[in-house]
């Protein structure tokens, strides 16, 4: 049997938000253009209709909206696809989904094929950029030193997070500790 239909909604929903997320992101920091999107499938025609609908717009706002429809495109894709293969399916009940021969909520196929190839684009240019790649071995290497430290003197800690790691019952609660209070530095 497939997933749960609530697991099918998550997945779908991470897709969408990660990707179109991950695009506006790699354009802020350089990693590609948006002339290099415009060769992707889906986004080019985004990138087509904000162009001729909005003549001589600046280019925040012209990338702006055609991710905004990018998205909205997804959206729209895997509700219209998920209604098809329900009204199918026909179904009476709950295990009529879950028993189903495919999963109710998806893309369509085309979407799912360009999305795939999103995919490859961004982990290309973003998740493997030689850029990408070095910083996170810098960030690696600056984490591990600042762990170091806060485990070998806890008092360069916040004064509540010292207490706790003074508390801690082993040597590893006090670095799960430690993990805990840097994981949690930038969720402001």
């Amino acid at each position: 049997t497939f997933a749960s239909a609530e697991a099918q909604v998550a997945a779908i929903s991470d897709d969408i938000a990660y990707n179109s997320h991950d695009l506006h992101d790699g354009l802020r920091a350089k990693l590609f253009t948006d002339d290099d999107l415009k060769s992707l499938p889906l986004i080019a025609k985004c990138y087509h209709e904000v162009d001729t609908i909005y003549q001589n717009l600046d280019q925040y706002r012209r990338r702006h909206e055609a991710l905004r429809r990018f998205f909205g495109i997804l959206v729209e894709d895997v509700i219209f696809s998920s209604k098809k293969i329900i009204s199918e399916l026909s179904p009476n009940s709950i295990e009529d989904i879950r028993n189903a021969s495919k999963p109710a909520i998806q893309f369509s196929r085309e979407t799912f094929q360009a999305l795939k190839e999103i995919k490859l684009f961004l982990f290309n240019n973003m998740y493997r950029s030689p850029k990408v790649v070095e910083m996170r071995k810098t960030v690696s290497l600056k984490l591990q030193k600042l762990f170091k430290r806060y485990i070998d003197d806890p008092s360069y800690l916040p004064s509540d997070w010292k207490q706790k790691t003074d508390l801690a019952s082993s040597k590893t609660a006090r670095a799960r500790l430690v993990a805990d209070y840097i994981s949690g530095m930038t969720d402001r």
